[in-house]
Formats: C-alpha cells, structure tokens, sequence
C-alpha cells in the first residue's frame, strides 16, 4: 500500500502532459508546476480514505472535546511557526553559535514571479497529501493498537517523508552531502506537521506552513536553486540536530495526557471507529 502510494505521487507530481502554451501565464504555471496534479492527488486521497473504510474528508469538523485545550493549541502554532521561522531564515558558518542565534533575511523582489509562487503550492499540498495517506496507512494498520498506532503514524510517516526528498540530490548543484542533509533536517517538520494536522482534524494547516516554509526559501534563492546547502561545519551538524531534536521533544510530549486524548479522538474519527464495538468495549471496561 505504502508502494501504491509512492505510485501515485511519481504518476501526478511531474505532471508534464497537462502543460500549457506559454502565452497563458497563470494556467502555464499552475500546470508546469504540477498543481493541478496536486489537486488531482488530494481528490483521488480522499476516495481512497473512504475505500479503506476511513473519513472521506480528511479536513475533520471541530468538535469541542472535553480534552481540548487553547493553550496546547496555540503552543503547537507557536512551534509550527518557530520551526518556519528557523528552517527559513537561519543561517550557519565556522562560528558554532550561528547554529542557535543567526538569522538572516535575503527575501529578493526579482524573485516575486508566478513559478516561485506555484512551485511552493505544489509541495503544499501535494506532499501534504501524501502523508495524509502515509498517516492513514499506518493508523488502519494498527488501529486496534492504541498505545502503538499513534507514535508510529507520526514518526514513520515523518522519516518516509525525509526520505523522500533523496531524490533532490544533483537538483540545480545539489550536493550529495546536501541532499543527506536535506532528508534529515525536514523529518522534523514532517513530525511537527504530523501532530498540527491529528491535534486539529485540519489538513490545510500543515498545507499552509509547508507552502510558507517553500515560498519563503523561493523568494531567496530562487524557484530552481538547490534546496539545501551543506558545508560540513560543527555549525551545520548541531543545525541539524536543533532541526530534528527540538520537534521530536515537543511531539513526544504531546503523545501524554489530554493532548494525546484530543489525538485519539480524531483518530478515531479518521478512522471511523467512533462506533465500533472494540472502542465500546474498551469504554464500558474504563
């Protein structure tokens, strides 16, 4: 199923046959930059959701749970938009403190264009989808697993999404040290994004920051730059540690008490399990 999935990303990601004439700006530019392929896939995930027995809208309604609370809320947009913050604008050298405190904004006005804007929606909601779908596999194949289900969706389904950035080694010069680079350093986000989207029910929101944290990284260097840049320093290696460790700490304890409640209910809710008979006995039992 993981493979049907990869599948379907490498069949609607390049989306080269739906290109447009170039004299159509707009349309040349959502096509080229796969967008509508996007979309495509998002559909084509949420029939899949309801063929695995699962919710068919994988943005959930907002049910106000007795286990909800702002504070968490509002804590895990503060660390999404921290995370953004960090991996779009922190900049390291031969200096070991660069790691922590040196932030620099190169955001360039040439770089306003179509095809920077359309080449961060795409991965927005594309790779978003995709592990929407990782987290469905993983959740239905060990829905029955509560004290497992969970952590393993969230962490599995963030190391497939590193992973699946391997293949951006040699894109315009990306090093190979790089890409290794690369494939760690956004597993962090893929957790954060993770936890963001089965706190909330809302797909849109992990969506959103992933376009923010693409279009910021567009808009200073360029649509078709490389992605990532790797100089090997004690600087960039303790980057990547901040970029993997500080996320990780955050969602594993997320994983406890009422936070981790407001995630089972959703699960479940995804899930379709609100009415199944293990859940009932597991209540009538507590």
């Amino acid at each position: 199923m993981l493979l049907a999935v990869y599948f379907l990303d490498q069949q609607y990601g390049p989306d080269v046959s739906l290109r447009i004439s170039r004299n159509l700006r707009f349309l040349h530019s959502v096509t080229g930059q796969g967008v509508i392929a996007a979309l495509a896939l998002l559909i084509i995930a949420c029939f899949l959701g309801k063929a695995w027995g699962c919710h068919f809208n994988p943005n959930l309604k907002f049910i106000k749970s007795r286990n909800f609370q702002i504070s968490t809320f509002i804590l895990l947009l503060a660390f999404a938009t921290l995370d953004l913050f960090y991996n779009a604008f922190s900049v390291t050298d031969k200096q070991i403190w660069t790691a922590f405190f040196y932030f620099s904004s190169d955001i360039q006005a040439k770089y306003f264009t179509l095809p920077s804007l359309t080449s961060a929606i795409e991965p927005g909601i594309l790779e978003e989808t995709e592990r929407y779908l990782m987290i469905l596999i993983f959740l239905t194949g060990f829905k029955y697993a509560r004290k497992w289900r969970l952590p393993i969706a969230v962490y599995a389904s963030g190391i497939l999404f590193g992973l699946s950035h391997a293949g951006n080694v040699g894109w315009n010069g990306e090093t190979f040290s790089a890409t290794i680079a690369q494939v760690i350093g956004v597993m962090g986000s893929g957790f954060l994004w993770a936890v963001l989207y089965l706190y909330t029910g809302k797909l849109w929101l992990p969506m959103l920051y992933h376009f923010l944290m693409d279009y910021l990284a567009n808009l200073q260097s360029g649509w078709n730059s490389a992605g990532w840049t790797f100089s090997g320093y004690a600087s960039d290696y303790i980057q990547e540690i901040l970029m993997v460790g500080v996320p990780l700490v955050f969602t594993i304890w997320i994983m406890y008490g009422k936070r981790r409640a407001v995630i089972e209910e959703n699960v479940d809710r995804l899930l379709n399990l609100k009415d199944s008979k293990f859940i009932n006995k597991k209540v009538s039992r507590n």
